[in-house]
């Protein structure tokens, strides 16, 4: 099984999100990996499944 491994841009074009959105999903606790002195990246399936969990659906867009 291949897990999608994106890094910020990619995730929000995965989603369909602004980048506006992007961060208030990460405010808001969504999982992220980083490496010690490196950018964040995000696996597409642990951020759905947070999504849902938290009570995001999607329609055309997410939203609570």
């Amino acid at each position: 099984m291949t897990q999608a491994i994106l890094n910020a841009k990619q995730l929000c074009q995965a989603l369909g999100i602004s980048t506006t959105t992007f961060y208030k999903f990460k405010k808001a606790g969504m999982p992220y990996h980083q490496l010690p002195k490196s950018r964040a990246y995000f696996i597409l399936n642990e951020v759905e499944d947070w999504l849902s969990k938290a009570g995001y659906h999607q329609s055309t867009t997410w939203t609570k």
